[in-house]
């Protein structure tokens, strides 16, 4: 008798994890939306080789192109110049896990190509994936710390729109943005080992005109990633890593 209790409760409890799964389903995942009812999958011959490993150039800020020690903020309206000022961060983790700033690595970039998306990755960061099978955003689409990317081929440079990034993360130097942020990026290589990330990002509740930065990455074929653990970060280098690398 005990043990047919015991089988029940159990039985049961499975049921009602599978019961708050289903229910749980649309936190889960969403629907693509195709605008021609189907998706566009490009050819696998058509697309770029950028899979690997990339390492990002200069210093780890939004824009290498204003000098050390000027202010890297947005072009704000009167408002939202006063919420970065005296208002309180966003209270949404770190601003470089969100968009845009997500786009500022600290630790070397990874790119996987498929025909379904393009994933881009690094060491201490969620996954980002930009959708080049036809999909596009909808009034419904969920909103997410990094958004939702769709792009396309245009010559062999990557085309990406950006929408639907949740209004409690922070812009780099920890600023506020409204729900209406979007952000437009083109990807194309400069030459064979450099790539190149022109980002512009456009805020029409909270800013006064485009917010522009370059970010470029140089090709590391012979790199592979490994484990990001922050409570390793002080171990000491083996005393052999010099000749297995090659070195002295």
């Amino acid at each position: 008798m005990k043990r047919s209790v015991r089988i029940c409760a159990v039985a049961g409890g499975l049921l009602g994890l599978s019961a708050a799964l289903s229910l749980s389903g649309a936190a889960l995942a969403q629907t693509a939306h195709y605008p021609k009812g189907q998706p566009d999958i490009p050819e696998l011959s058509s697309l770029p080789d950028w899979d690997g490993l990339w390492e990002r150039d200069q210093d780890n800020v939004w824009d290498n192109r204003i000098p050390v020690g000027q202010p890297q903020v947005p072009p704000y309206n009167a408002e939202y110049a006063d919420l970065a000022k005296n208002g309180p961060p966003g209270p949404r983790g770190s601003a470089f896990n969100s968009m845009p700033g997500y786009m500022s690595m600290l630790f070397p970039m990874e790119i996987q190509v498929s025909r379904m998306q393009v994933t881009i990755m690094s060491e201490n960061k969620p996954a980002r994936r930009i959708y080049i099978d036809g999909r596009d955003h909808t009034e419904d689409t969920l909103p997410s710390s990094e958004g939702h990317s769709a792009g396309h081929w245009d010559n062999g440079a990557l085309i990406v729109d950006t929408c639907c990034i949740r209004d409690d993360t922070r812009l780099p130097g920890n600023g506020p943005h409204s729900d209406a942020l979007h952000i437009t990026e083109r990807f194309y290589m400069r030459d064979y080992k450099t790539l190149v990330d022109e980002i512009t990002v456009q805020d029409p509740k909270a800013f006064t005109g485009s917010w522009t930065t370059e970010k470029v990455w140089f090709r590391r074929a012979d790199w592979e990633p490994i484990e990001y653990d922050r409570e390793e970060n002080d171990r000491d280098r083996p005393a052999n890593a010099g000749a297995r690398n090659g070195g002295e």
